[in-house]
């Protein structure tokens, strides 16, 4: 008898905690108005459009003949991290 209620005890308190998190989440409704709040303008995605270029060599060669500067960015893995 101990065994089954030592057992079924950790399974209770389980099963309260997930009822307690899925009354915390929020609902689809609520879900859809914040992705409509963060999803960025269309004004905001015009960087798009810029034919960006990945190849620094390439890059040199069509600055050098078009007569333009170059915009180099440089990050490690995490863009939040120390250089």
């Amino acid at each position: 008898m101990r065994m089954v209620l030592g057992f079924a005890s950790p399974l209770l308190a389980l099963g309260t905690l997930l009822a307690a998190q899925a009354a915390d989440e929020p609902s689809a409704e609520a879900l859809a108005r914040r992705a409509t709040l963060i999803k960025p303008a269309a004004s905001e995605l015009r960087w798009r459009r810029i034919p960006w270029l990945t190849d620094l060599a390439q890059g040199q060669k069509r600055a050098q003949a078009e007569g333009r500067p170059i915009l180099l960015w440089v990050t490690g893995d995490d863009p939040l991290e120390r250089c």
